[in-house]
């Protein structure tokens, strides 16, 4: 390069490829900032230069030993065309640029890309070297020159005539600038430069100085961070944790927490209301849909309404291997006044019990076969029935959840700024010198990912931004303590109100809450033998072995024994005298990139 004496810069560049294969075309990128222009281009290989006027177009074809010329306001692009195959040409491109050199009162600032940025491919080594208009002392203190960026490995040096620099093993898609600063008085008018009026030398020294310091800085603060990683790693895992959480308190406090409703019994002594035994466990998990218990709670309540009839019966029972057989209570069905008015939910579990029906009378030990004969049909029975069970409990508005808006809101906010923080921090990330700047937006984001994540797991806990309406949490209050009665009467030294239809529905609702044991314990211990004896769902005796019966242990085992088989099928398949390079540099002109094809 060569500062003519107006300040223009003339550049020649000695570009070597490599070819493997056949190859055509080549092409060189220079960027334009305001006020620069490239003009007097020419190409030449090995002394023969090339014509002017071929094709201008990226990957185009034309006469080897031409080249062509496109320019638009922010860079200039050389095309040139030729023949390789297999071998190694070196191409040599010179040009004019003006407008690059800062001409100050006291000194001229010539900052050049010497090797752009956009080269896809390492360079191996790289040489530049700037002739001065005319000659000046090495102890003119205004005379100095910088390679950037620091962390390039290469040095610059300084003669009367120029500026020097050397660079090896430079990644893929790296900058190296040369920048040389001497007196004003060198060049003989400025029209080729741009001026700037007052004085540059020291902020071009501050601008230098602060570069360093910025990459001191980085380096210390990631070697900071490495040294001391538990600390780190205690201020991410905050970082990751700490806001989703209390954003997650937050919600519960405003949107799931339950209010008091003033209701204070321990003990109802009779179900508090005619909800069915459907959607009562519902109510008291704060959820919206039914189980198998739910399941087989419905059933009993359809034999206590007499939809089904029932029979007290005997089933052999095989132990020891099949070598002990032993009488058990079983309950025989049969259909019974298919007339009463149904529950849209109850629907589908009586399509499940009249299939099984359809040929007579079945006891109640054999129906988890013949469920599950047919368990693709009833898999979508019992479907139907949560979805209906959900319905059905929407209806009744317990439940008040627009805290999953806030949820919502929040989540995606945070993956917004997951995403900007990342694209931030990617974008200007430098493998070989990262700067702590975008280390800090890469860490914040990848923590605002974790808090998303954080805030999707709690989202999936209804009860944290769903309560139930006041009408809801009353009700289920006075449910709560009809299980806790329910659950305690049998070491109660009161007895239960002695109706049937009350023991009937204890039993039904007992089944449901999932403690159909503590009930017949209660049966055994305080029901009257008649009752029991007119009872359609108590087949044991008060007075028999609870062990000893399939009813007494066996109503859980029946709940699972229906979850099961109404399950669906399973499926398979597949500076000064020289040195080295200091700061990060990018404030130089020129640059770009290129490449062949």
């Amino acid at each position: 390069m060569q500062v003519e004496p107006n300040g223009s810069l003339l550049v020649r560049e000695d570009i070597a490829f490599t070819f493997f294969g056949p190859f055509t075309g080549a092409y060189r990128d220079i960027p334009l900032r305001k006020g620069e222009r490239i003009d007097s281009v020419l190409v030449s290989e090995n002394g023969r230069r090339y014509r002017p006027g071929g094709n201008a177009k990226l990957e185009s074809y034309d006469t080897p030993g031409t080249f062509g010329v496109e320019a638009t306001g922010s860079r200039v692009r050389v095309v040139w065309h030729y023949s390789a195959l297999s071998e190694r040409k070196t191409f040599t491109i010179s040009y004019r640029f003006r407008g690059l050199a800062v001409a100050y009162d006291d000194v001229v600032d010539v900052n050049l890309k010497v090797w752009g940025g956009h080269w896809p491919v390492p360079l191996t080594d790289l040489r530049a070297e700037l002739k001065l208009p005319k000659p000046v002392s090495l102890a003119n203190a205004r005379y100095r020159v910088w390679g950037a960026p620091q962390w390039v490995n290469g040095v610059t040096d300084r003669t009367q005539e120029g500026t020097q620099l050397r660079a090896v093993n430079i990644p893929a898609k790296q900058f190296v600038e040369l920048r040389t600063v001497f007196p004003r008085r060198l060049l003989t008018s400025t029209g080729g430069a741009r001026v700037e009026q007052g004085n540059g030398f020291a902020k071009i020294i501050a601008e230098q100085t602060a570069s360093a310091a910025a990459y001191k800085h980085d380096h210390d603060k990631i070697q900071d961070a490495k040294d001391h990683v538990l600390r780190t790693l205690g201020y991410l895992a905050l970082l990751a944790l700490a806001p989703a959480l209390a954003i997650i308190f937050a919600i519960w406090l405003v949107y799931g927490r339950e209010r008091s409703t003033g209701y204070d019994r321990e003990y109802e002594q009779a179900p508090p209301t005619e909800t069915p035994p459907a959607l009562v466990p519902p109510l008291l998990r704060q959820g919206k849909y039914p189980g198998s218990l739910e399941f087989t709670a419905t059933l009993f309540d359809l034999i206590r309404r007499g939809y089904y009839a029932s029979k007290g019966v005997t089933t052999e029972k095989k132990t020891w291997a099949g070598l002990r057989s032993e009488q058990v209570a079983d309950l025989e069905l049969s259909l019974g006044d298919t007339a009463i008015e149904l529950a849209e939910f109850e629907g589908p579990v009586t399509k499940v019990f009249d299939h099984v029906l359809e040929g007579g009378p079945e006891r109640l030990s054999k129906m988890r076969d013949r469920i599950d004969d047919t368990r693709a049909s009833n898999s979508k029975r019992f479907t139907s029935f949560k979805e209906d069970v959900s319905d059905a409990i929407a209806a009744r508005r317990w439940y008040v959840g627009v805290g999953a808006r806030a949820f919502g809101a929040i989540i995606l906010a945070f993956l917004a700024a997951a995403a900007i923080l990342l694209w931030l921090g990617i974008s200007g990330f430098r493998a070989e010198a990262p700067r702590w700047s975008d280390i800090v937006l890469i860490a914040l984001g990848a923590c605002a990912i974790v808090n998303a994540i954080v805030l999707v797991v709690g989202a999936a806990n209804a009860k944290l931004w769903r309560r139930r309406s006041r009408d809801g949490q009353l009700e289920a209050q006075r449910w709560e303590a009809f299980r806790r009665y329910l659950t305690d009467f049998p070491r109660l030294a009161e007895a239960p109100p002695a109706t049937l239809e009350l023991w009937e529905r204890y039993l039904v609702y007992g089944i449901a809450f999932g403690i159909a044991e503590r009930v017949l314990q209660g049966a055994q211990l305080h029901m009257p033998e008649e009752l029991h004896d007119a009872s359609t769902i108590y087949w044991i005796s008060p007075h028999g072995d609870l062990g000893s019966g399939a009813t007494a242990l066996a109503i859980g085992d029946l709940s699972a024994g229906f979850g099961s088989a109404l399950a669906p099928p399973s499926s398979s398949g597949s500076g000064g005298s020289g040195g080295g390079f200091s700061g990060g540099g990018g404030g130089g002109g020129g640059g770009g990139g290129g490449g062949a094809w």
